[in-house]
This record gives structure tokens, sequence and C-alpha cells, in this order.
């Protein structure tokens, strides 16, 4: 049963970040054949591998934590 639980948590932790990831795609905009998000000048693409960057902390955390 607890293995279930973190299975679980593990699951919604991606889920989480892959709605981040789906979020900051529909608000990007295009200039000079780029993708980039926000103000700051960070491209779409270094956006996505810090998602990913933070998505791998956070399954780290919580199986260090389970």
């Amino acid at each position: 049963m607890n293995e279930q639980i973190e299975d679980l948590k593990i699951k919604l932790i991606i889920k989480f970040y892959d709605g981040i990831s789906e979020g900051i795609a529909m608000y990007a905009h295009w200039k000079d054949g780029v993708q980039y998000v926000g103000t700051t000048g960070k491209t779409l693409k270094q956006a996505h591998a810090d998602i990913a960057t933070e998505r791998e902390r956070a399954i780290k955390r919580e199986n260090n934590e389970s």
C-alpha cells in the first residue's frame, strides 16, 4: 500500500511539471525564428531543460523522504 502511495506521488510530481511545460509553451512568443518565454530572454528550449531539472530534483526529494 505504501509503495502505491509513493508511486502516485511521483506520478503527481511528473504531471505537475508537465503542466508547467505545457503552460509556458502556450504563452511562448517568437522573435527572429526563436521561441522565448517571458521577458528575460530565456528560450523555450532552456525553460524546458530547467523544468526537467527541477522535476528530477523533486522526484529525488520525494524518494529521499520516503
